[in-house]
């Protein structure tokens, strides 16, 4: 079993190497994988949420038998945008296993069409002013200033899952 991931700003990448190090896993970014990783090896997907979307997970799921998927994103990881998640992006039933991890946001390594969307989302919870539930503000203030949600306690479910497969 094999560790890929897709990240862009780095906490994706963080959580993939902080589980290969738990576990003792290979652990590549999907572009390395492709040269390190036999077709339709079992792996545990680590990706980047955008747009409701799991970076390279569907790239992944075509080569690889994806046994968990975690996507890594900033919203809070409410069981309502877990199953958001799962079907924005065709996971149904147990098969792969979706462990949602909060990542972060560094607003400085956000650029062109990206930076363009977030100012938009930015500008929407704004403009709703006291329409903003508590999550929506906290995502508001993780937007606006940057956040990093990473830490090892977030890989309980997947570390336990891993164990007992």
């Amino acid at each position: 079993m094999y560790i890929i991931y897709q990240s862009d700003s780095g906490f994706t990448k963080q959580y993939a190497e902080m589980f290969a190090e738990k576990t003792g896993l290979e652990c590549h970014s999907l572009y390395m994988a492709r040269i390190k990783v036999k077709r339709n090896s079992d792996v545990i997907f680590f990706g980047r949420v955008m747009q409701g979307k799991i970076d390279g997970f569907k790239k992944a799921a075509k080569k690889y038998n994806v046994l968990a998927v975690c996507p890594v994103g900033l919203k809070m990881p409410t069981n309502f945008y877990k199953e958001e998640l799962a079907e924005d992006n065709g996971i149904t039933g147990n098969s792969p296993q979706l462990f949602y991890l909060r990542g972060g946001f560094d607003p400085e390594k956000t650029l062109g069409p990206e930076k363009t969307l977030i100012n938009l989302v930015i500008s929407d919870l704004e403009n709703r002013g006291e329409d903003v539930d508590a999550v929506e503000a906290q995502y508001l203030t993780d937007l606006k200033g940057g956040a990093d949600y990473v830490n090892e306690e977030n890989l309980a479910a997947l570390l336990e899952w891993y164990q007992n497969c």
